[in-house]
């Protein structure tokens, strides 16, 4: 049977032992640091279907997006650029092998994604720790042409073309013309006019330099084109009343800014004719 005496001489004796450099409870394991991050550096750009570039703002593309899927981990990620930059350099990613997907996005887009244009993926990317791989460039391929349905309206209840007494707003001639925002040059683009309930159909050679006058058009005829290359314009409408026919001063006046959608669409809106004072 053990003693009392002799249980503390072996809880002494373990002591010292546990004390020692060989003994006593393990260190900690230590955790190893990730390796450094690696990145990718790329430039891209639009061309249209005539393989001319076309720019961002052209396109309402706000953003060119790096769809990423690293081949060694599960689900994806996503680096966003600005459009307008063409170029860029992602943030720090885990080494790996990586499958890259490209989009073009913006208001521009037909779906609510606003997805304009995808380019051809890159397949195994290899991100090295601690280094930049440049990709090769990234081309989008975009149909950048759409077109236009306009309307025009000067507000009166009796419609556009009766006599103010009647309750129209009395407009008798109308002048058009169509700039590109970006540098003011002349869209010489023909609208087709159409009937509506009470016009005639026809159509419109928009002539910037001496704009064309024609007869009044009602709200519901609407001027329509296609095939241009989209983008910001500038519309100038010039109203003229029935009492006092063109050249004299026009009493009805809009300058509205109207994008030109691309991917082959047409924006449809109603423009505003103002009434000046003292007409």
């Amino acid at each position: 049977m053990t003693s009392a005496r002799g249980l503390l001489s072996y809880a002494l004796v373990m002591s010292a032992v546990g004390c020692g450099g060989g003994g006593g409870f393990p260190d900690a394991l230590e955790i190893d640091a990730p390796p450094p991050p690696g990145t990718f550096s790329l430039v891209w750009s639009a061309m249209n279907t005539s393989d001319q570039p076309v720019s961002c703002e052209s396109l309402a593309a706000q953003s060119m997006t790096a769809v990423l899927r690293n081949r060694g981990v599960e689900g994806g990620s996503t680096q966003v650029f600005g459009c307008n930059a063409y170029e860029g350099r992602s943030e720090g990613l885990l080494p790996g092998t990586y499958d890259l997907n490209f989009q073009l996005v913006g208001s521009g887009g037909a779906s609510p994604s606003g997805l304009i244009a995808l380019a051809p993926a890159q397949l195994g990317v290899v991100i090295v720790s601690g280094q930049n791989v440049a990709l090769p460039a990234v081309v989008f391929t975009v149909d950048a042409t759409g077109g236009l349905a306009l309307t025009l309206t000067a507000n009166a209840a009796g419609g556009n073309c009766a006599a103010v007494a009647s309750g129209g707003a009395g407009l008798g001639q109308v002048s058009l013309t169509l700039e590109r925002a970006s540098d003011g040059s002349c869209a010489s683009v023909t609208f087709a006019v159409g009937a509506g309930a009470s016009g005639i159909a026809g159509t419109y050679a928009v002539d910037c330099a001496t704009p064309v006058v024609r007869g009044c058009l009602e709200a519901d005829q609407t001027l329509t084109a296609t095939g241009l290359t989209s983008g910001s314009y500038i519309v100038r409408i010039r109203g003229y009343p029935t009492a006092q026919p063109a050249p004299a001063a026009a009493c009805f006046l809009n300058n509205d800014s109207i994008p030109v959608p691309p991917l082959g669409r047409t924006l449809m809106r109603s423009l505003n004719l103002a009434l000046q004072p003292g007409c």
